[in-house]
């Protein structure tokens, strides 16, 4: 089967950021049903904390940088919202953060902190080719995470990343949670 994938840039492209800012409640709703308490609904029926905008943003907001660090204009956002695209039509996204990113390993170039498909693109081949984009558009050191209780998730980065010609592929377990490094090569 043939998957048209594509990524459109959510912090320069105003429909990609108005698809991100409204499925972004799903996606934590999605992820709410794992062991995770980073995330909490307020009276209002809000998740918080709302850092959606902070991934659609053109410069990323001074306290999700490193200490110390002086941002390239010509660099920025260090924290970006893919839009991924079946077709025409929205169906996910994928956030990574880019060195100086706070909230990332030291060691890491790139760290892939938000992946998601709305259910009926789950299981087709997107996700494989996302990922693949997503490694030939960033080169370097690579992180990432899922909870330790997202099977799904698990047994999708663990066959994905084998595939995608990564190297210094590194499995671990982090707080209950499984992460993965490798080097994505330019």
């Amino acid at each position: 089967m043939m998957v048209e994938v594509s990524l459109a840039d959510a912090w320069s492209d105003a429909a990609a950021r108005e698809f991100f800012l409204n499925a972004w409640p799903m996606y934590v709703h999605d992820i709410s049903a794992f062991d995770s308490d980073f995330y909490r609904l307020d009276a209002t029926g809000r998740w918080l904390p709302d850092i959606a905008g902070d991934w659609v943003a053109t410069v990323t907001p001074a306290e999700h940088l490193r200490a110390n660090h002086q941002p390239s204009d010509q660099e920025q956002p260090y924290q970006r919202a893919h839009v991924i695209v079946h077709g025409e039509r929205p169906v996910g996204f994928a956030c990574v953060g880019l060195s100086p990113f706070r909230h990332m390993p030291p060691e890491a170039d790139v760290i892939l902190a938000e992946f998601f498909l709305i259910h009926g693109s789950r299981g087709v081949g997107i996700g494989q080719h996302v990922a693949r984009a997503l490694v030939g558009r960033y080169p370097g050191r690579w992180s990432l995470c899922a909870i330790h209780d997202n099977t799904r998730a698990i047994r999708f980065w663990r066959k994905t990343l084998p595939l995608l010609g990564v190297r210094d592929l590194r499995e671990r377990t982090i707080q209950r949670d499984i992460a993965w490094d490798f080097v994505a090569p330019p």
